[in-house]
């Protein structure tokens, strides 16, 4: 039996040779009481069983607040923050990041075709991933909204779409929380893979995005999605935005596909 065409390799999905893989990569990522939602979810995913099986999991051990793999940086002390973190600025803007997938190098060249082209099939298997993510790490939370980075206007004519619109689309829907677009870019900054340094991109997002949404609580606990986080500098100063506007009892989480 077959359902549909892989995303990544272009093949067939043959459903008996998929089924071991879900359960396995379902234990791995779930509890006992989550695992049920998060096998359907990987069961239904558009990837046949080896590209399934392929995808880089972020492990067990990560950084408490940004969710980087213990993996990919071995100094996360005692407290569970690792060194970046530890000695990081305004974090306390942003309570914590949780990703799925490390940003390898297969990978980036699929986010590619999607973040430039705009591959609807693409979205759908990205928005499943991050309800997934959201099932392995933040189940207990209620979120009261998601929100997107916004693209500066400029950006927006030039690509014709914001692909992380795309994603809340899918993942509110999957998990049934609204989206609301709460943010305004008023920076045209330079893309973060042409910065260098951390200082730089720091610097580069500073007071980037105002307020721009309907009013809602003040005590609001909000998801706020992009595709990637590297340094993390858009998420917190989105993040601050935020908190500027509705004050210190509103929480900001972020949701990435890739750490």
């Amino acid at each position: 039996m077959t359902s549909g065409m892989c995303v990544r390799c272009g093949g067939r999905i043959v459903a008996f040779q998929k089924e071991s893989v879900a359960r396995e990569k379902a234990r791995q990522l779930s509890d006992q009481v989550g695992y049920p939602v998060t096998y359907r979810m990987l069961k239904g995913i558009m990837l046949c069983g080896v590209c399934l099986d392929a995808l880089p999991l972020i492990g067990q051990e990560i950084c408490q607040r940004c969710g980087r793999d213990r993996e990919l940086q071995a100094s996360i002390g005692n407290e569970g923050l690792c060194r970046d973190c530890v000695h990081g600025e305004d974090g306390q803007s942003l309570v914590a990041n949780r990703s799925l997938l490390r940003y390898e190098k297969g990978e980036k060249d699929l986010l590619g075709l999607f973040k430039y082209r705009g591959d609807e099939r693409l979205a759908l298997y990205y928005g499943t991933l991050l309800a997934i993510t959201v099932q392995r790490y933040y189940r207990s939370i209620g979120f009261t909204c998601i929100t997107t980075v916004p693209l500066h206007p400029q950006r927006l004519r030039e690509r014709g779409f914001n692909q992380v619109d795309l994603l809340a689309r899918h993942l509110g829907a999957a998990i049934k929380i609204p989206v609301k677009p709460l943010l305004l870019r008023t920076k045209d900054t330079p893309k973060l893979s042409k910065q260098k340094g951390r200082a730089a991109r720091h610097e580069s997002m500073r007071e980037a995005f105002v307020w721009g949404g309907q009013d809602i609580p003040s005590a609001a606990t909000i998801l706020l999605l992009d595709d990637i986080y590297t340094t993390g500098s858009t998420l917190r100063s989105c993040a601050k935005a935020i908190k500027e506007h509705l004050g210190p009892s509103c929480e900001v989480y972020s949701l990435t596909i890739y750490r």
